[in-house]
């Protein structure tokens, strides 16, 4: 494991006055998957210090890829990074990017499917006994978060985005993303998962009431989390849970100046590590392990999400329908997306630049082109 501080210079990837994380246009998001692919290579993300905690070293492995004519139909798009699909314990279709110089050594990051890690470390937690339970509120846990307005909150409202902290909407959102960072002028070498969270001094509404997809609730857990393990959510999830599905060996995820992982986004693993953690999920639920309960509640107890998709929210994972039962589906803004087809016993990974496949959208589509693979 190797913690590093990173300092960077101004370079032709990003702007020199703003980093913007929040522009997901193909060309923006390839620069922005690049970066972090190559990020303890360069030692550079844009014109700002950044800090994450690397463990094990990059891959080197023969490079890989299956073959399925089948399914090139559907996932060779020119927007996908990566595509994988296992069946039961072999992957039967793999495929990357060449054009874009992706490869299977390649460490991916998987925007918003990095939520799913950090439910996964408070499902853990829950396990061992340290959290005694999901309606337990959060102030009682933590020291930090009893004086913030999570104090009263459930965890489990937290886990499913319904915390009422937040206002309505995401029009906040790049405050918290760019201060727990540290990316912008404003908060360069500021970097503070707390201070962000600290934004709010009163809840928005009460909680339970309507669930709001917000940053703010996956920081509070990553605070969560290290101070009930006393350690950053990233270093519990490498030992914990990396641990029993990684293969390749390495995987990074970004901290703020004390080290408190920035949870919402950002962690990075190959693309295979990334079906491997999907496949540990998925045998956990159908073993209905102690973990495996926790992500089974998740999915059977999913709030309503209003999204036309039909799509529900379970423990910082996404629940769609996917041959007639709801399934657990980790998903990213900038089309990032894996479903856990326990019915047919697959595994489908995309990492995307777009989500505007030929195929379909895949914000709108992603269950039936798992229903596809039957």
């Amino acid at each position: 494991m190797k913690y590093c501080f990173i300092s960077f210079t101004i370079f032709a990837l990003f702007s020199s006055t703003s980093l913007a994380f929040a522009d997901h246009s193909p060309k923006k998001m390839m620069r922005y998957m690049k970066a972090y692919s190559k990020l303890s290579i360069t030692k550079k993300l844009g014109p700002y210090d950044i800090n994450f905690k690397q463990y094990g070293t990059l891959p080197k492995a023969v490079e890989t890829t299956v073959e399925n004519k089948k399914f090139d139909q559907i996932f060779g798009d020119k927007f996908n990074i990566a595509a994988i699909v296992m069946k039961g314990n072999k992957i039967v279709y793999e495929r990357y990017n060449n054009k874009r110089k992706m490869n299977s050594n390649t460490p991916l990051m998987g925007m918003s499917m990095s939520k799913t890690g950090a439910s996964a470390a408070v499902g853990t937690l829950l396990c061992e006994g340290k959290i005694k339970s999901l309606d337990d509120v959060a102030g009682s846990y933590s020291p930090f978060l009893k004086t913030t307005p999570y104090a009263d909150v459930t965890i489990k409202n937290i886990l499913q985005m319904n915390s009422g902290v937040s206002p309505l909407g995401r029009d906040d959102e790049k405050q918290f993303n760019r201060h727990s960072r540290g990316t912008s002028d404003k908060f360069s070498g500021k970097a503070s998962v707390r201070n962000a969270l600290n934004f709010y001094i009163a809840a928005a509404r009460k909680q339970g009431d309507k669930m709001n997809y917000h940053t703010s609730d996956a920081l509070a857990l990553s605070v969560l989390i290290e101070e009930v393990a006393g350690m950053p959510l990233s270093d519990f999830f490498y030992q914990k849970l990396y641990s029993k599905f990684g293969k390749d060996g390495y995987m990074h995820w970004t901290a703020d100046k004390m080290g408190t992982t920035v949870s919402f986004s950002e962690l990075t693993m190959t693309a295979k590590d990334w079906a491997n953690f999907g496949k540990y999920l998925m045998e956990e639920k159908k073993s209905k392990s102690c973990l495996g309960s926790f992500f089974n509640e998740g999915v059977n107890n999913a709030v309503d999400t209003g999204n036309k998709n039909g799509s529900k929210y379970g423990y910082q994972s996404w629940v769609f329908n996917v041959n007639g039962k709801p399934e657990m589906v980790l998903q990213g803004h900038g089309g990032q997306f894996m479903v856990l087809n326990e019915t047919t016993d697959t595994i489908l990974l995309l990492i995307s630049m777009s989500e505007n496949y030929k195929a379909g959208n895949l914000f709108s589509n992603i269950n039936k082109f798992s229903e596809k693979l039957n």
